[in-house]
């Protein structure tokens, strides 16, 4: 029963410490390179707003009108512009953007990972 508490304990603590060690490895996308991004989504009436967020600049968060599809074509697209800035590895996260906007539910379309 001990050991088993004690080994939960390590498990628990050597995942936040894996975790510790990946998101402080990432470096900070420069905000210029985030606004040249933001620039060229903005051109593609694919995604109506700016991004909904950054993280690190390595994961996006866009939003998309929804058409009841899976938007992860639009995930991908995204990603290619990303891989296009140097940024990778990187993430993106599709979103309703009108649930957000009426009733703030952040209902997931579509994501891709970008290596």
């Amino acid at each position: 029963m001990v050991n088993t508490r004690i080994l939960i304990l390590f498990l628990v603590v050597l995942s936040v410490v894996v975790t510790w060690y990946i998101e402080s490895g990432k470096i900070e996308v420069p905000s210029d390179v985030r606004a040249r991004v933001e620039a060229e989504l903005s051109q593609d009436s694919t995604f109506p707003a700016r991004p909904v967020w950054w993280d690190k600049g390595h994961r996006l968060g866009v939003g998309v009108i929804p058409d009841g599809t899976n938007r992860d074509s639009a995930a991908r697209r995204v990603c290619n512009l990303m891989l296009k800035h140097g940024i990778s590895p990187a993430e993106v996260e599709v979103y309703d953007v009108l649930q957000i906007q009426n009733d703030d539910e952040w209902v997931q379309v579509g994501a891709a990972q970008c290596e």
